[in-house]
């Protein structure tokens, strides 16, 4: 989406899960047990068969692109945000658009944005840290104290999870990462993330911001 033309007036995209009158609110404990959020992309004015449109999702410090659609008989086009992406978006605002390519080889016609603010949680879950030698996880957050648990979780090949360790203190947590959990995920992304839980509590679990590694 590198290229932008004001050929069309292409409008704002919607979140469908979205609240509020004007629908530029989200709430993660409203979409917890989903795996995807949409975004619908309008049948804009001029939108013909052959037409490619993709959706950008960006909060400011990763830029999420959907897959490719090729426009058939003209209409609503409706986008899938990963829960991942929901998930490191808690607490940001977001901007949503979509692009439109008319034909292969032309450059892309960039849409209005949506500006949506994901709710925030009741802790500001930072991402976790690795060691330089990617021996260890730290987890440290604003305002840590007893009374909750923390767990990683490491989204590779194989979905790996860390034992639950309860919160001593305000001082940082550290999880030792097994080393065939890298060796398996050799020259792929790994997402890295941890939940907090209120220890007794039927609550939700809380989730980090997503740390984004490469083997």
């Amino acid at each position: 989406m590198n290229t932008e033309l004001k050929t069309f007036n292409l409008i704002a995209p919607k979140v469908l899960e979205a609240y509020g009158a004007d629908g530029k609110r989200l709430n993660f404990n409203d979409v917890y047990n989903n795996t995807h959020v949409n975004v619908q992309v309008p049948h804009y004015v001029g939108m013909l068969n052959g037409h490619q449109v993709r959706v950008r999702w960006t909060n400011g410090r990763y830029k999420y692109d959907t897959e490719t659609l090729t426009v058939g008989t003209p209409g609503t086009l409706t986008f899938k945000i990963p829960r991942f992406e929901v998930i490191d978006s808690i607490g940001s605002l977001v901007t949503v658009n979509f692009s439109v390519r008319l034909t292969p080889g032309t450059p892309l016609i960039i849409s209005k944005s949506l500006s949506l603010q994901v709710d925030p949680q009741k802790f500001d879950l930072t991402e976790p840290k690795l060691s330089a030698d990617m021996k260890n996880l730290t987890v440290k957050f604003l305002n840590m104290a007893p009374g909750y648990t923390v767990q990683v979780r490491w989204h590779g090949v194989v979905v790996r999870e860390t034992e639950i360790q309860p919160i001593q203190n305000s001082s940082s947590m550290t999880f030792a990462i097994p080393t065939s959990w890298k060796s398996e995920n050799a020259g792929r992304t790994v997402l890295i993330n941890y939940s907090v839980h209120q220890s007794g509590s039927n609550a939700n679990l809380m989730f980090s911001r997503l740390l984004r590694v490469t083997f």
